[in-house]
């Protein structure tokens, strides 16, 4: 198995399925160059996302929040020496 992997995360909108000028964040999980997409359920206005700093401009506490128990159960896949990939760890994030 092996011990080193390259880990991100990112937050980024899907304005393609905008409605009503309103789209849904998404946090994008890379480990060792594979993507997923988790979907997280709410809508923001396109005018509020902030495309640089890949945040909504005024709602920044729940997405730190999410990004922060991503990492949490990144270490701990590692600490354990268990497998690691983005499907394992959005698996156990959405349970």
């Amino acid at each position: 198995m092996r011990t080193k992997h390259t880990f991100s995360t990112m937050f980024c909108q899907q304005t393609t399925r905008a409605v009503n000028n309103e789209a849904g964040p998404y946090l994008r999980i890379t480990v060792d160059g594979k993507r997923l997409n988790v979907s997280l359920k709410r809508r923001i206005p396109i005018d509020l996302w902030d495309r640089k700093r890949k945040k909504a401009k005024q709602v920044n506490q729940y997405p730190d929040e999410l990004k922060s128990k991503i990492f949490q159960i990144y270490q701990e896949l590692k600490y354990r020496d268990q497998l690691i990939t983005a499907q394992i760890i959005k698996a156990k994030f959405i349970f």
